[in-house]
């Protein structure tokens, strides 16, 4: 007689995949638990609790209970259900990843598989479908996703635009490197945005900060190496001769390693730019100043505000009022505004000319801030509208209006006074202009559109010849790309009338770029000139001929044989046959010389070169080049197919043979009639004796 066994097993409802309101599942599941009892000749007792927990009660033998056990607990974690879980919606498209493939890779991992409600549905909740173990895992994944979501954050470093190409690298490489140590996205700004010096670093908390320091040290050492500072001209250095200018510089290189940039001629600008490390180039900032204060009698004058009132108004317009008399003559001269209270001088330091004119500028607006000062308040984010491309807008009013209109610095995106100083009547007509052109600022609307970020590069550096078409079909319009590495996200600013047409223009243009393919076609660098001589005469007729595919040879001074054609797939292969049958052309180009005599040359260079020109035409465009005129060369120049040159040296010989036939023709009939003109007087003379006689 064996001694008789007791084990108790609880199942939790929640570990279970049946519906606790269906009746039919509920006996489909004791039904599993009692076969389990007579396979291994135990005895089950099944209860189901209120809260729908399962017991079971198993006697018998004491090995048989053990397995039989064993057996219940394989089968409840082997068997498929379905758990619920929570994720926020917000973070949906993190879990899904790019075309869904973080969430392949999860379901792949733990074997479980996770079911996403529509983005249409606001709920939080998402479906795991698998073993206990398998769901255990997603659960677990899911956890550790959202607590790394939660801890994200976002950082901001200020870097020189002069260094992103070094940091982003060819192609993006050096980003992609970064991002990949440190775990983090880096977003560059794009062209539009005002703040365009602010990068933009987001991942976990020690991930960004590691990331931010390292810009902070690579941004550094870009500064010290690559430092630049600007160095207002002075108009009698403008003076100095070429010869002069250049000594100068030449010496402050040499002596400093600096780069030197002085303004080509036609340039508007009034600055010379010295590049290079920090410490050498301040030396090259103070050896130029030194040189243009040599030459430029530099002078001091003082200025004296006799108005209280007038002196006050000054002070406070402060940055605005020395920014504002800056606009109209450079930063030549220096200004310094009261800073004691009982203090009414201006200093005003520069070129003796530009000083004066300063401080009669400054009288002038003294007279103006004496009569009448506005602040027109404006949302910031319109200020670039009212000034315009290069200040055509704000110029424009200053001249219909006489008045002087001081908008806020560049840096200060947050304040919205423009400062308007005049009579108060020319104030006035200046607000109601700006009310008008800010109502029709009003009237623009933002377009969104998804463009495949891979197009945007071609699409930013092609923008303003691309713009410029736009604008002559839907009228003012802005078009903004987003950050890199932002999205496809692209916003177009345009009135309401011609938003919906911007939009379809930009996606007719990108279907374009989406069907333009690159093909590269080797041509060896010494036929390259025969394509791009006579203002490219050869690219310029096979563009026409292909529907304007791009060709780009490179430079003249590179040994790549490389050529670039750029365009639909039929007029891309069409060009690159026609490139590759001229160079097969080239290939049997021979060159050979032949002797005339001078005397014959000009038969052939008169009248525009008549009768070369009808030689080569005959012959497939072979070139004939004779020496120059006086040099008495006899050598004679042929180049072309090999096939005719042979031809054109036979016909240049057979005019020459006519030549020297008709040239012979002619002295025979000089030198007969010299011959007979002794004969003809002597027949005279003897006639005239036997008259005579």
């Amino acid at each position: 007689m064996y001694k008789r066994t007791f084990e108790i097993v609880t199942i939790p409802a929640q570990d279970r995949n049946w519906d606790r309101n269906s009746q039919l599942e509920q006996e489909k599941c004791k039904e599993v638990y009692i076969k389990i009892g007579k396979e291994y000749n135990v005895v089950m007792e099944i209860c189901i609790s209120k809260t729908m927990d399962l017991t079971l009660l198993i006697s018998g033998n004491r090995v048989n209970v053990k397995r039989a056990k064993q057996m219940i607990i394989e089968c409840n974690q082997t068997q498929i259900k379905t758990t619920i879980t929570q994720f926020p919606k917000e973070h949906r498209n993190k879990l899904l990843g790019k075309q869904g493939l973080n969430l392949k890779s999860i379901e792949k991992r733990t074997g479980a598989r996770v079911q996403i409600p529509c983005m249409k549905n606001s709920s939080d909740i998402i479906y795991i479908t698998g073993t206990k173990d398998s769901t255990k895992k997603v659960d677990q994944e899911l956890e550790e996703m959202i607590f790394k979501l939660k801890s994200k954050i976002e950082k901001e470093i200020t870097i020189d635009q002069r260094h992103y190409g070094a940091i982003i690298g060819v192609k993006g490489e050096k980003v992609r490197e970064l991002q990949k140590i440190f775990n983090v996205q880096i977003i560059f700004p794009s062209s539009f945005e005002a703040r365009n010096n602010l990068v933009k670093i987001r991942g976990l908390n020690d991930d960004v900060n590691k990331a931010f320091k390292s810009l902070a040290e690579l941004a550094e050492v870009l500064d010290e190496i690559n430092y630049v500072l600007e160095i207002p001209i002075f108009k009698q250095f403008h003076k100095l001769s070429a010869g002069k200018k250049a000594v100068f510089i030449k010496k402050i290189r040499e002596e400093t390693d600096t780069r030197i940039f002085l303004p080509r001629e036609g340039d508007n600008s009034d600055v010379i730019k010295v590049m290079g490390n920090k410490r050498k180039v301040l030396i090259a900032y103070d050896m130029i100043k030194e040189v243009q204060n040599e030459i430029g009698d530099i002078i001091t004058k003082e200025m004296v505000l006799g108005n209280v009132k007038v002196r006050n108004a000054i002070v406070n317009l402060g940055n605005k009022f020395i920014q504002s008399i800056k606009e109209d003559y450079g930063d030549n001269v220096t200004l310094n505004l009261p800073t004691v209270k009982e203090d009414n001088t201006i200093v005003i330091k520069g070129p003796e000319d530009d000083v004066k004119n300063v401080i009669t500028q400054i009288q002038i607006m003294v007279d103006e801030v004496h009569k009448y000062v506005y602040d027109l308040k404006v949302n910031p984010k319109f200020h670039k509208y009212l000034i315009g491309t290069n200040g055509v807008n704000v110029k424009k009013i200053r001249y219909l209006t006489n008045t002087r209109i001081i908008f806020p610095s560049k840096t200060d995106s947050t304040n919205e006074n423009i400062t308007i100083v005049g009579k108060k009547e020319n104030v006035n007509k200046a607000i109601a202009k700006f009310e008008v052109m800010i109502t029709g600022i009003g009237n623009v609307i933002e377009e969104h559109v998804e463009i495949n970020e891979k197009y945007h590069g071609t699409l930013v550096v092609n923008q303003k010849e691309y713009l410029h078409k736009l604008e002559k079909k839907c009228g003012d319009v802005k078009i903004e790309f987003p950050n890199l590495g932002a999205g496809d996200r692209v916003v177009i600013s345009d009135s309401k009338a011609d938003a919906t047409l911007s939009k379809q223009r930009l996606l007719d243009h990108v279907k374009v770029l989406e069907n333009t393919i690159r093909a590269v076609v080797n041509v060896d660098p010494k036929y390259h000139n025969y394509f791009v001589s006579r203002r490219d005469e050869i690219i310029n007729r096979i563009i026409n001929n292909c529907n304007g595919v791009s060709i780009t040879f490179p430079k003249t001074t590179s040994s790549n044989s490389a050529v670039i054609i750029k365009g639909d797939k039929i007029n891309v292969e069409e060009a690159k046959r026609k490139i590759e049958e001229i160079v097969k052309d080239l290939k049997i180009i021979i060159e050979v010389t032949m002797n005339v005599l001078p005397k014959y040359h000009h038969h052939f260079v008169t009248q525009h070169a008549e009768v070369i020109n009808q030689i080569c035409g005959k012959h497939n465009g072979v070139t004939v080049t004779f020496p120059e005129v006086n040099s008495n060369s006899r050598k004679v120049l042929i180049k072309g197919h090999k096939d005719y040159v042979e031809k054109v040296k036979n016909e240049i010989d057979d005019i020459i043979i006519d030549l020297r036939r008709s040239s012979g023709a002619v002295s025979a009939t000089h030198r007969g009639l010299r011959d007979s003109v002794p004969s003809i007087k002597k027949k005279t003379d003897m006639n005239k004796n036997r008259n005579l006689r």
